[in-house]
């Protein structure tokens, strides 16, 4: 029970983790959030506008929805959580640490690692199943967003941040994809079926995607298998990259992240 439990334990050093950057001076690291947050909010209304009148309701039935909607809403609430860190550390905090990391800051630190592999295989998944990139169709801008670029950024963010990553916080995504299969099978038994038809059955038994059919249980649960195995070789490249960010970037401590915030406030008055 402990075991299970540290592994979605989420250890930080707030408010210093959350507030400064490898790359960037805590002011520009949060105007770097607020603008990462309007880009996920602007392409979130945009898949929206695009799909929502063609899908319906059953837009919200695909697992690339269901990873943008987390992703908008984490970069959206990491923006939050960094203003609140920048406030702390710009009114002069005891020392490095303040502490556990308020229950807000710690759920978008947990959301934060779903999404940040997620996103990765999401995108495999797309360009290998569902519109391989070898004979890909044409889908609009909001569908590149969903299936690339989001990632491009999300993997800016990783680098660009000082959220703590170990090997066990896979967990999460891996927990996240686990919800979304057990979806898929209630969708199945259900019969909820999709916003078209398909020409292999009737409406209410068309699959959420045809390369994903619980109608052909034997090949969907190799799907899986493999995306688990998958998963699994994309969490360790990740716990790899976020090693590469702490080595190769110099960590700035909670006492440094203040005193270059307050010589960026002082020069304007020592050069007069």
């Amino acid at each position: 029970m402990t075991c299970c439990s540290s592994a979605f334990k989420i250890e930080l050093r707030w408010p210093e983790q959350i507030a400064t950057s490898n790359w960037l001076q805590p002011r520009s690291y949060l105007i770097f959030n607020c603008i990462l947050a309007i880009v996920f909010v602007a392409f979130q209304l945009l898949n929206l506008y695009d799909a929502i009148p063609v899908l319906g309701g059953y837009y919200f039935i695909y697992l690339t929805v269901w990873a943008l909607v987390l992703q908008t809403i984490t970069m959206v609430t990491l923006f939050i959580c960094t203003l609140w860190a920048y406030v702390k550390l710009t009114d002069g905090p005891d020392g490095p640490s303040q502490g556990q990391a308020p229950l807000f800051v710690r759920y978008t630190v947990a959301f934060w690692y779903i999404i940040q592999p997620v996103s990765m295989i999401v995108m495999i998944l797309y360009w290998t199943l569902v519109n391989p990139i070898w004979d890909p169709y044409p889908v609009v801008l909001s569908n590149y967003w969903a299936h690339f670029w989001n990632w491009v950024c999300l993997f800016i963010s990783l680098f660009a941040s000082r959220i703590p990553w170990s090997c066990k916080n896979f967990v999460w995504g891996l927990l996240f994809l686990l919800t979304y299969l057990g979806y898929t099978v209630i969708h199945f038994f259900a019969g909820i079926g999709t916003a078209g038809s398909c020409e292999l059955y009737i409406d209410p038994e068309c699959p959420i995607y045809d390369e994903f059919d619980w109608n052909m249980p034997g090949i969907t649960t190799l799907i899986v298998l493999a995306t688990v195995v998958i998963y699994g070789v994309i969490a360790l490249l990740y716990t790899g990259l976020f090693r590469c960010r702490d080595s190769c970037s110099p960590a700035m401590t909670f006492s440094d992240a203040s005193g270059k915030e307050a010589e960026t406030k002082d020069e304007p008055e020592n050069g007069a």
